[in-house]
This record gives structure tokens, C-alpha cells and sequence, in this order.
């Protein structure tokens, strides 16, 4: 008898947990930034119900994802060499001119949306410049929202598509990728607009607001589900290698196995939650834990797609250990991007008014002298 020995190199994760913070965040601009735009394109007034809060969550996390961004990159080289170096047939490269563009083009939209409301306030100093002239900024409103739509697109296309496009990874290389990170990042983004109605008195100025949020939340569920269950069943009729792939982790791995069966509990208690909560007010109360709970599902899932993958080697056995560090490449990064986040989302209520709506004096009062 012979006995053959096979030693696999191990290899450390290419894709930190920045790379986690930055799909997320980055999703969550875009996809809110879709649905504050749309109530300026002729969604009518139940989209306007859950602009303020979508806005809030579009500009506060597109300032958090570029820095989880710069922080993924690692070496300061890294950032410059994408445009003195421009590969167009590089997504990352591509990502590099498109990112930007969407940031500055969301902030534009922001202040024409906001012009309106300083123009009628007794806005302090350093902010009553948004509301000089005689122009208004409501016939700019369209034009921004279209420009902020087709940025906010393109920005899922090339994330989705620079995952997708390693083909080492087989788990990743399939066409359903793109798609699957598009819609959770669409719950994720409703999630956060029920969460903000429930701690921004700004963002539920409208009665309709919370219910409409909850069947759109339905909607992207179900829309997920539906995307979840095109994969699979391209895979067993097609042979599809990442479903196969997906089939086998699971069948050998109790983790993978564990993941799978927690995605399907997560799913349900959401869509029998935002079900519950268009028949009972209590339950409609409550939406933002639901709001909550979505926000972890987005997280989870890319955390399960970019790191709990890199865990499964290209070539042989098992699974590579990973532990999280605590320091800034692991814990400590993960949280310091959520503080920001917060930090972020308090200031942006208080300078576009959204913290106390009844009494836009006192708010830009407040915002003036800190």
C-alpha cells in the first residue's frame, strides 16, 4: 500500500474586510440613491414619502465607502496608478473614473433637493449661499435624478462585475453574481430607509411612508428569492459550475451548511414581517427592526460572497482558516466604518433639516454654532 501525501499551500485573503465594508456601503448609496431619485421622476407622492430618508442613507454612506475604499487599496500607489495608468478593460479601473463621478453627481442632486427648503429657511450664513438666485433648483431636480440613476447603475454593474469576472473563484463566476448584490443591496438600502423613519423625525413626515417602504421591501425579497432560485436552477439544468460548487460546499461543510440555513431563516421572518406589518400597526411600529435585521442580511452576505469564499482553496482539500483580527485590518476597521457612518448620518440630518422638522430655525441655529 502507498501513501500519498498532499501539502497545499495556504494563502492569506487577498480581499480584507474593507473590501466587506465597501461593497456594502457602496450598495446601499446606490440603491437608496434609486429610490430617492425615482420621487423625482415621476414616482409620485408615495416615493416622495421615503425620499428624505433614502437621501439621507444615499449621501451618508457615499462618503463612508470611498474611505473603506482607500483603506482596502492599502499602499497610497495603488490609487494614483488607476489613473496615470487607466486599463479600460480593468472593472477595478473602470470603477475608478465611475466612483467618483457618482459621489459628486449624488451631492449636486442633494443640494438642488435641499435648495428649496434653505431658500424658505432662515438658513445660517455658511449654508444660506445654496439658496441664492433666482433660479430654481426644482426644474434642475430631473435632470440630476436621471444623471444620479444612471451613475448609481453603472456603480452596481462594475462592483458586481469586478467579483464576477475572477474566474479562479468559481463560486463567483457567474452571471447571478452581479444581480444577487444588486438586490440585497436594494433590501439592505429599504431596511436602512425603515430604520432612519424611525429615528429621523425628518424622514417619516409622511403617513404612507412607512407602509410603502415595507411593500417595497417585500418586493425586493421577493425579487431576491426569485434571482436565488434562477441561479439554482440554471445550475442543476445547465451544469452551472458555481451552483455545483455551492452544492458541494454545502453537502460536506456543516459551516456552509449553517450559512445556508440561517440566509433561509433571515429570509423568512423578513417577508412574514413587512406581510404582518401592512395588516397590523404594531407590527408596522416596529418595521425598523425589520429595517434592521435587512441591513445585517446585506452585510452577511457580502461578507459570506468576498471572505467566506476566499476560504475555499482553488486547488484541493478543505477549507483555509480565517481568523478576524482585531486590529484595523479586521475589527477595529469594521467598526470605525460603522462610527462613521453614524457620525455621518447625524450630521447630514442636522444639515439638511432632518432632525427636527417642526423648527427649521432652531436646526440651523444649531448647526451654526455647533
Amino acid at each position: 500500500m502507498n501513501i500519498v501525501e498532499i501539502n497545499v499551500p495556504l494563502y492569506e485573503a487577498a480581499w480584507l474586510p474593507w473590501a466587506v465594508q465597501y461593497f456594502f456601503f457602496i450598495g446601499l448609496s446606490t440603491a437608496a440613491a434609486l429610490v430617492a431619485a425615482l420621487a423625482d421622476l415621476g414616482g409620485g407622492e408615495r416615493w416622495r414619502g421615503i425620499q428624505p430618508a433614502a437621501m439621507l442613507l444615499a449621501l451618508s454612506t457615499a462618503v463612508v465607502a470611498p474611505v473603506a475604499l482607500l483603506a482596502d487599496l492599502a499602499q497610497p500607489g495603488r490609487f494614483w496608478h488607476f489613473y496615470a495608468y487607466f486599463t479600460p478593460w480593468s472593472w477595478m479601473s473602470i470603477g475608478s473614473i465611475l466612483l467618483p463621478a457618482y459621489v459628486g453627481v449624488l451631492f449636486v442632486y442633494g443640494l438642488l433637493w435641499q435648495r428649496e427648503r434653505v431658500r424658505d429657511s432662515h438658513a445660517p450664513g455658511w449654508l444660506a449661499w445654496l439658496g441664492r438666485g433666482n433660479w430654481s433648483g426644482r426644474k434642475l431636480l430631473p435632470v440630476a435624478a436621471a444623471a444620479t440613476v444612471v451613475l448609481a447603475l453603472s456603480i452596481l454593474l462594475y462592483t458586481g462585475s469586478e467579483v464576477m469576472v475572477v474566474r479562479a473563484r468559481v463560486l463567483w463566476h457567474t452571471l447571478w453574481l452581479p444581480v444577487n448584490l444588486a438586490l440585497t443591496a436594494l433590501v439592505g438600502a429599504l431596511g436602512g430607509v425603515l430604520l432612519l423613519q424611525h429615528w429621523c423625525a425628518g424622514c417619516a413626515q409622511a403617513e404612507a411612508g412607512r407602509p410603502f417602504a415595507n411593500r417595497l421591501l417585500l418586493a425586493a425579497l421577493l425579487l431576491t428569492t426569485l434571482c436565488a432560485l434562477g441561479w439554482a436552477a440554471s445550475g442543476m439544468l445547465l451544469g452551472g459550475a458555481s451552483f455545483n460548487e455551492a452544492l458541494r460546499l454545502f453537502q460536506q461543510y456543516g459551516y456552509w451548511k449553517l450559512l445556508f440555513i440561517a440566509s433561509l431563516v433571515v429570509g423568512l421572518v423578513l417577508v412574514g414581517g413587512s406581510l404582518r406589518a401592512l395588516r397590523s400597526p404594531v407590527w408596522l411600529e416596529r418595521s425598523w427592526l425589520r429595517g434592521a435585521l435587512a441591513l445585517l442580511a446585506a452585510w452577511s452576505f457580502r461578507w459570506a460572497v468576498l471572505m467566506d469564499v476566499q476560504t475555499v482553496p482553488k486547488y484541493g482539500a478543505g477549507l483555509y482558516p480565517y481568523q478576524l483580527p482585531l486590529g484595523s485590518d479586521g475589527l477595529l476597521g469594521i467598526a470605525a466604518t460603522f462610527g462613521l457612518w453614524a457620525a455621518m448620518l447625524m450630521l447630514l440630518a442636522m444639515a439638511l433639516g432632518l432632525d427636527d422638522p417642526q423648527d427649521d430655525e432652531a436646526i440651523w441655529e444649531r448647526g451654526a454654532h455647533g
